[in-house]
């Protein structure tokens, strides 16, 4: 957790020396907020937190692991063009 406050901490220093915090708080919004649709970060969030407490149950794992598979498996291959699989490509591309 402290690795966690540390990476916070640089990014907001780094953030605030090139005065890019207008730019950091409309990601943010649009993460938290989204306007175009998509789902929620904290949908997200809530999700993977649900498999994860049902993977403590030890007879329940191999159910958990499923579907965190299944999980990435749909962020893998998201269909819309703010997938992953069509930015990966697009970023090689401009490489």
């Amino acid at each position: 957790m402290p690795l966690f406050f540390l990476i916070v901490g640089i990014l907001l220093v780094i953030v605030g020396i090139n005065d890019r915090i207008d730019d950091l708080n409309g990601l943010l919004k649009d993460d938290f907020a989204p306007t175009d649709g998509q789902p929620s970060f904290l949908l997200w969030l809530l999700i993977i937190g649900v498999i994860g407490l049902v993977g403590g149950i030890k007879s329940l794992k191999p159910v958990s692991n499923a579907f965190l598979i299944l999980l990435i498996i749909v962020i893998l291959l998201d269909a819309k063009d703010k997938g992953f699989i069509p930015q990966f490509t697009a970023a090689i591309k401009a490489a």
